[in-house]
C-alpha cells in the first residue's frame, strides 16, 4: 500500500479526471481501461451536478435526500455520503481484469464515529474465482438485486481504531448470501476530518481473503460505495475513485 498524503495538487489531478461511460448492468459491458491502463471510477466533476451519480451508476436500495450528494469539502470537490434507516449501495458497473488493473485509489474524508467502524464504505465485486459460488449472490445486496454478477465482495472499511489497518475479516453469512470479506485501509477518530489519500492492491486482498481461488479468472464487475444502516447518521466525503495497473 502506498503511503497517505494530503497533498491537494495531486488530489486535483485526481479528481478533475474523466468519467468513463459503461455498458448497462444487464449486459456484460466491455473492459473499460484506458491505453494508459486506468479507468476513472468517480470524480466527481461539475457534469454530475445536479445528479448525484452518472447515469451508468446503479444504486441498489432506496437513498433519501442529502444521502448521495456532491459538495465540496475544504475545497475538493467530493460525493458525499451519509448512511440512514436504510442500507444501499450504488456502483458503477466494470469488467476489468483483477491482476490486470489490481490497484484502486481514492482519497476520503470521514466524519467521526461514535463506535465501531464507519457505515459507509467502499465496495467492490468480483466474479469467476469462486468455484463453488452463485453469481449475484453476496451480502452487499437483495437476491436479485440490481448489483452486476459476481461471487465475491469485499468491502474497504475505516475502523474505529487506526491499530486495525491491513486487516481482513470474513463474516459468517447469513441464509444463503455469502459475506462481503472486510478489509481496513484506515481507521481512529485522531485521522477523521482530514483528507487521506489511499491505494490498494485488490489482488493482493483477494488472495489473502479467497487464498483456494484461481485470481487469475478474476473479474471486477463493479466498484462503489456502501451505506449501512443501523448506525447513527455519519458523513463520508470521497474523491478520485480510480483503477489501474
Amino acid at each position: 500500500m502506498m503511503r497517505a498524503t494530503r497533498s491537494g495538487i495531486f488530489l486535483s489531478a485526481l479528481i478533475w479526471a474523466p468519467i468513463l461511460v459503461l455498458a448497462a448492468a444487464c449486459s456484460k459491458p466491455a473492459t473499460t481501461i484506458q491505453p494508459g491502463g486506468t479507468m476513472n471510477i468517480l470524480g466527481p466533476i461539475p457534469a454530475m451536478v445536479p445528479n448525484p451519480l452518472p447515469d451508468d451508476w446503479i444504486t441498489e436500495g432506496n437513498p433519501g435526500p442529502g444521502q448521495l450528494t456532491v459538495v465540496e469539502r475544504d475545497g475538493v470537490p467530493a460525493l458525499k455520503v451519509v448512511n440512514g434507516g436504510r442500507s444501499f449501495v450504488a456502483a458503477k458497473p466494470a469488467w476489468a481484469s483483477l491482476l490486470a488493473t489490481p490497484y484502486l485509489s481514492w482519497a476520503w474524508n470521514m466524519e467521526p464515529q461514535n463506535r465501531g467502524t464507519h457505515p459507509v464504505r467502499l465496495a467492490i465485486g468480483f466474479n469467476g474465482g469462486n468455484p463453488d459460488g452463485r453469481a449475484g449472490i453476496s451480502g452487499l445486496g437483495r437476491s436479485g438485486a440490481r448489483l452486476p454478477p459476481h461471487d465475491r465482495a469485499i468491502v474497504i472499511v475505516w475502523a474505529e481504531s487506526a491499530l486495525q489497518l491491513g486487516t481482513i475479516t470474513k463474516p459468517k453469512p447469513t441464509g444463503p448470501a455469502q459475506a462481503a470479506a472486510r478489509y481496513t485501509a484506515r481507521g481512529g477518530r485522531e485521522n477523521a476530518g482530514s483528507w487521506v489519500f489511499e491505494t490498494v492492491d485488490l489482488s493482493d486482498i483477494y488472495r489473502r481473503a479467497w487464498p483456494g481461488d484461481d485470481a487469475g479468472n478474476v473479474r471486477i464487475t463493479f466498484i462503489g460505495i456502501a451505506a449501512a444502516a443501523g448506525k447513527t447518521p455519519s458523513a463520508a466525503y470521497i474523491s478520485g475513485l480510480r483503477l489501474s495497473r
